[in-house]
């Protein structure tokens, strides 16, 4: 009997993958709501077949399961409904867990390089022809938007530690890219961290692998009864990378696998943490049995994934950047891959810190992240919507971290609306500037009204 399955928040992220993917895993039949406001998401669900209804609670009295984004608690007036008429109710995790029990889960964990390393691995194995079913956090060009619904029996999916989400899951092999303090909301400290993280390696069998960054400090930490496999640059890692270069273009590094030179690889988008995120790639789809050939030469079409260092475009010669680094190591990295690929540009940073607990816990590392940085511009903190309003009139502000990163030499100045922050860049660009736009809020508006400007 073909199930009618609806989910709440259908436009986010995850929520419009697992719409996507599930009519080829399921017999059922998809609808969904959300708010009115456009996103990305539309287009991709337009092209699925799929059309959001606007919040309803009539939108539920016919289905036979609800899923439901974490975004949303019992409050919800469709949630309160499907309660009501004791429909059953799965939250985004939950489901995607049940779908991944049809097939053999690939796992991509960690607190940075998730959604870049599970489009990596998405084309490597699209590209072999093997047909994996994908979700992914981003819009992917490569593979078609944020999902591919599959005919193979590898389930490949972005897993996210924030409230042990990924627990819900039990996959056969997992990529840990590395593990550091995140999500303060939830988490009490780093020992916390590390916990989720070695529940889930725990989870896998024997017979399948965990690949694991080797410099992560916590690696041995991680204990599984899988094979353990291990990335990185230095000398003793699985997998390694050398003869590094990087331009303006990219990046390019031999690959080598236990010292021995394989070849190498051409990658469209820049900095290390990219490479690091290719290696744990080629780690694991060699584990999986695709040919080395095979995925170096997939590995040269990857062209970046949406607001990962995403080039929007040039203004008066001015090359305008968009990423969703919002956690100081992420920071830094970005900063520091563009240093290397943009020696010669002044590079100026417009950041927006996304949420107060974030903001607040990692206060001091935010104010050290931007050392590459020539110019920092910052917006007032995006709050996210699991926050509770009181967090917003805590002492913690977008301008005392400005006053605080100035105090290190860089020159920071503090805005109160996006507006602001385009106007002042549309008064000041040079044509050697490089600017990046970070944060995951909304700041990506500034990047595109930038060069949407003629």
């Amino acid at each position: 009997m073909q199930l009618h399955i609806h989910f709440i928040g259908i436009k986010g992220t995850g929520m419009s993958a697992l719409a996507q993917i599930t009519p080829k895993i399921e017999d059922a039949i998809i609808s969904g709501s959300d708010v009115d406001q456009i996103f990305f998401t539309d287009a991709i669900l337009e092209r699925a077949g799929i059309t959001p209804l606007v919040f309803d609670p009539k939108n539920v009295i016919n289905a036979d399961l609800v899923v439901t984004s974490a975004a949303y608690d019992e409050s919800h007036p469709e949630i309160a409904m499907a309660k009501e008429l004791n429909i059953p109710i799965l939250t985004y995790p939950q489901f995607l867990g049940k779908l991944m029990s049809r097939k053999r889960g690939v796992c991509i964990a960690g607190t940075h390089g998730k959604t870049t390393t599970t489009a990596m691995v998405g084309k490597i194995l699209l590209d072999k022809g093997l047909d994996p079913t994908v979700v992914v956090g981003s819009d992917v060009p490569c593979i078609g938007g944020n999902a591919h619904a599959g005919l193979g029996d590898l389930f490949i999916a972005e897993s996210c530690e924030y409230r042990r989400h990924f627990l819900n899951y039990s996959p056969e092999n997992l990529i840990i890219t590395n593990m550091e303090l995140d999500h303060p909301d939830y988490f009490r400290d780093l020992d916390d961290v590390l916990s989720a993280f070695n529940e889930l390696a725990q989870k896998l069998p024997p017979h399948g692998h965990l690949v694991i960054w080797h410099e992560d400090p916590n690696k041995d930490f991680i204990q599984t009864p899988a094979k353990k496999v291990t990335f990185g640059i230095s000398a003793d890692a699985d997998f390694r990378a050398v003869n590094i270069v990087f331009n303006d273009l990219g990046c390019s590094f031999d690959v080598l696998i236990h010292s021995e030179i394989i070849g190498s690889v051409n990658l469209n988008v820049s900095g290390m943490h990219n490479i690091l995120d290719a290696l744990a790639a080629i780690a694991l789809t060699t584990k999986l049995g695709v040919p080395s050939e095979d995925i170096l030469q997939a590995l040269k079409g990857f062209n970046g994934t949406k607001r990962r260092f995403e080039r929007l475009g040039v203004r008066n010669g001015a090359v305008i950047v968009d990423d969703y680094a919002h956690h100081p190591t992420e920071i830094q990295t970005t900063l520091d891959g563009a240093r290397r690929s943009f020696p010669g540009r002044r590079i100026r940073a417009v950041f927006q810190p996304h949420t107060f607990s974030r903001t607040e816990k990692l206060f001091y590392e935010f104010s050290q992240s931007f050392q590459e940085a020539d110019e920092v511009l910052l917006a007032e903190i995006f709050s996210s919507a699991r926050e509770k309003k009181s967090n917003g009139s805590g002492s913690i502000t977008s301008a005392k971290l400005a006053e605080l990163i100035g105090e290190r030499g860089i020159s920071t100045k503090h805005f109160l609306t996006l507006e602001e922050i385009s106007s002042y860049l549309d008064q000041t660009l040079e044509k050697d500037d490089l600017v990046i736009t970070l944060g995951a809020g909304d700041i990506y508006k500034v990047g595109h009204l930038l060069v949407s400007v003629s």
